[in-house]
Formats: C-alpha cells, sequence, structure tokens
C-alpha cells in the first residue's frame, strides 16, 4: 500500500474516532492522488505553524464540540520522503513537539495526537508520557484561561477535568487503517467522564474508583477514545449467556 494511501485511509480513520467529540468536517475527503500532492507540497518554514517534517501539509486542527476553545492538533510527525523510507524519531521528539508550548505556537491546554510513519519504541512512548504527565504538573499551575474554563464549568456535572487538556497521544500510522471497533472480535468499548455517571457505575459495581481494574492511557482503547486517568471504560461483551459488561479505570 502506498504512503498516500495509507495516510488517506487515517485520516478517514480519526474522522470515525473523533467525530462525537470533535468537528470533523475540516477533515476534507481526498483521493490518494491528492493526498500525493498535499504530501509533496513544499511550504516554507514560516508559512506553517505545525511544521514538522516531509508530512506537514497533512498535518489539522480540530475545535472540540463542547469547549469550543479546546483545540486537537493532529500532527504526522517527522515523515520522510515521499518514495523514502521512514525518517528516524529519537526521544527528543518529546522536546520538539514541547516547543509548541513554549514557543506559544499554540494554546497551554490544547491537545495534540501525534501520528509516527516508524514503529513508536520504547523510549518514544516514554517522552510523550512524560510530556504529558510534566503539562499536567504546569496546567495544575498556570490553570485553564478565562474563556475555556467559562466553557467548560457550564457543562455543570459534564464538564472535562484538568487531565482532558493538554492530552497528547501517538499512535503508529499502520494502526489507523481501519476502525479496530467494527471488527467482530473486539468488545464494545464506552467511555463514562461525568462525575454522576462515574458514581453510578461505582455504586452499581459497590466499589471504591481505585478498586476497578486497570486500562492504562496507553492502551490502543484508551488512545482511541481519548481517556485520561480518572475515566471509566465500559467493556460489553458478546457471550453465550447474554451480554457481559466490565468496567475498568484508566491510569
Amino acid at each position: 500500500m502506498s504512503l498516500a494511501s495509507k495516510i488517506n485511509r487515517s485520516r478517514y480513520t480519526l474522522k470515525e474516532y473523533l467525530s462525537e467529540e470533535w468537528d470533523v468536517s475540516v477533515i476534507s475527503d481526498y483521493s490518494d492522488k491528492e493526498i500525493e500532492l498535499l504530501y509533496t507540497q513544499k511550504i516554507p518554514q514560516s508559512k506553517t505553524l505545525l511544521s514538522f517534517g516531509n508530512a506537514t501539509p497533512c498535518n489539522f486542527s480540530l475545535q472540540n464540540r463542547k469547549v469550543p476553545s479546546h483545540k486537537l492538533h493532529i500532527i504526522y510527525y517527522n515523515f520522510g520522503e515521499f518514495m523514502g523510507p521512514p525518517t528516524k524519531v529519537t526521544k527528543t521528539c518529546g522536546d520538539k513537539l514541547n516547543n509548541l508550548y513554549g514557543d506559544s505556537i499554540i494554546e497551554p491546554e490544547d491537545s495534540l495526537l501525534v501520528i509516527f510513519q516508524a514503529p513508536i519504541t520504547e523510549n518514544i512512548q516514554k517522552a510523550i508520557e512524560d510530556m504529558y504527565t510534566n503539562g499536567q504538573e504546569l496546567l495544575k499551575v498556570s490553570n485553564l484561561s478565562d474563556s475555556l474554563t467559562e466553557e467548560n464549568e457550564s457543562l455543570r456535572d459534564e464538564k472535562y477535568s484538568f487531565a482532558h487538556f493538554r492530552v497528547i497521544h501517538a499512535f503508529h500510522l499502520d494502526h489507523l487503517q481501519f476502525d479496530l471497533r467494527s471488527h467482530e472480535k473486539v468488545p464494545t468499548h464506552e467511555i463514562i467522564r461525568g462525575k454522576n455517571e462515574i458514581q453510578k457505575v461505582l455504586d452499581t459495581c459497590n466499589a471504591l474508583i481505585d478498586q476497578l481494574p486497570v486500562i492504562q492511557r496507553t492502551d490502543i482503547q484508551a488512545r482511541v477514545m481519548r481517556m485520561a486517568p480518572g475515566d471509566i471504560c465500559r467493556i460489553t461483551r458478546q457471550s453465550s449467556v447474554g451480554q457481559i459488561v466490565a468496567y475498568r479505570v484508566c491510569q
């Protein structure tokens, strides 16, 4: 499969994953040829904000449906020449991505979804997790902007926690070639964020939240749903005796 086709499929998959929470209307439907033309388009460094390698023209940003001041930036990070091999990515990617915040290119609360052309190594994953953890600490000190706070507070019991802002998740391009939720062997995963809804789950399970089984933030399903620590995942499996429901808390 060509690189253009892989990027194109990833866009359609992301549209499916993100449509409920984000305004995906800006993700245009392209042909593979149009993606190739977009990829090979030369954009001067000064003409773009999220410039990271040859796939920079494929990057895009989304607006949260409930909190419009919250943005999600999708970055095809450090892709190589169109017909060449993937460019090596080092653990310094965390510092380079973090510069987007330090240089005020994006807002302090904005989130990132970073796509790598090559498989994600342990060092890269650690750099991403360190970046998320450090960003959370900075947000707690600086607090959210007034406009974002007002929009978020208007959601009342459904409002987001700090952990849902300045979120960064990473994907290997190959893992975005189809919607894994549609596979017949994958049980239904649903995210539960609202304070009242979480309490209902805990009452049903007769448990404290830290007594629930864990789903890691780096789990593929957690990344698909953009889970943050404290969120609960409801997993529904079909069996010969009917539906089996289980709950896991994100860490």
